[in-house]
């Protein structure tokens, strides 16, 4: 969290309500930033411990899920759902709520004792399985992903649709934390599966799945999804790395990622939307621009053709200027 949103938030905790609120919109309000996105959701976080998931709150995450960072605009585009605003609206969901606004808020042990108990009071409950979700997301961002694996993976076998997508997108890191690619490879064709707007997912969750699937099979394509999507369906290596890309930009109208443009656009060599997201992720933030300048290097292989003289000075002049070393 910056260190701008974390006063604030102090400011918050220490009864100072006015003021932390008027400090964080103003950062909200400073356009797209990792500043800005802190700043927008604690205060939905705020607003979600006073008036629920509608109004303020509503409008904060819509700008969280548009926003750039892998952790909160996935969580947004999941609270924005309806299944998430279903979940939760009994007695002992509003307790669960107030437990997610603490996190929000930066209180992270009121908020892991609120998931924790409620994922043991509910075990076995739709409620139950949401609230080992959000502890699973918790324990991971506090760097216990041992501790997270456990309740991810099942809530990830006990739940479908977008619930079940976002509990697979999150047991992914782990897996891939471990090197564990291939089972991180399968569990993210599952949760791009759930999450599909076709199946009954979410247009907002989707576009945050499929760009983790496709950066994934970009950095790796010699993980057995590739082979076996090869094989099942005669499709080239390539087809199979673009199409996480693909189906993320015609289902990005909640939520769009400037590194889907980055995956999508280099496949048909259109490398005006590239540079725009390039620049969008350097705006963001310096770690979300290496992601992007890694993402090219990874999809160099399945781009250049020297066939195809615009493509390949296109990709020459986008690799002069990233400074990227030649793929061996």
């Amino acid at each position: 969290m910056p260190d701008e949103v974390e006063r604030a938030l102090a400011m918050y905790r220490a009864g100072d309500v006015p003021q932390a609120r008027a400090v964080l919109t103003s950062i909200a309000g400073t356009g797209r930033t990792a500043a800005s996105g802190h700043a927008a959701m604690a205060l939905a976080g705020i607003s979600l411990d006073e008036n629920g998931l509608g109004g303020s709150c509503r409008k904060r995450l819509e700008q969280v899920a548009a926003g750039e960072d892998p952790w909160l605009g996935p969580l947004a585009a999941v609270m924005l759902t309806p299944e998430f605003a279903s979940f939760t609206s009994s007695g002992s969901g509003r307790l669960l709520l107030r437990s997610l606004a603490a996190q929000l808020r930066g209180d992270l042990d009121a908020a892991r004792n609120g998931f924790e108990q409620a994922a043991d009071a509910h075990k076995g409950a739709e409620l139950g399985d949401l609230a080992a979700i959000l502890l699973g997301n918790l324990l991971l961002q506090t760097a216990d992903q041992v501790a997270a694996l456990e309740p991810l993976t099942y809530a990830r076998e006990m739940c479908d649709g977008p619930l079940a997508g976002y509990a697979a997108y999150l047991e992914s890191h782990v897996l891939i934390g471990q090197d564990e690619k291939d089972r991180a490879g399968s569990v993210l064709q599952y949760a791009h599966r759930e999450s599909h707007p076709a199946k009954g997912g979410s247009e907002g969750l989707h576009p945050w799945v499929a760009l983790r699937y496709g950066e994934l099979l970009a950095g790796d394509p010699y993980l057995d999804v590739v082979h076996d999507q090869m094989e099942n369906s005669a499709v080239s290596e390539g087809e199979v790395v673009r199409e996480p890309f693909e189906s993320a930009r015609h289902h990005g109208q909640v939520s769009r990622p400037a590194l889907v443009d980055v995956g999508f656009y280099l496949f048909p060599a259109d490398f005006g939307p590239v540079h725009a997201g390039l620049e969008r992720l350097k705006t963001w933030s310096d770690e979300r621009y290496e992601r992007g300048r890694r993402l090219v290097l990874a999809l160099y292989t399945h781009v250049e053709d020297g066939r195809d003289e615009p493509r390949t000075q296109g990709l020459a002049q986008l690799w002069d200027r990233l400074d990227l070393p030649r793929p061996r």
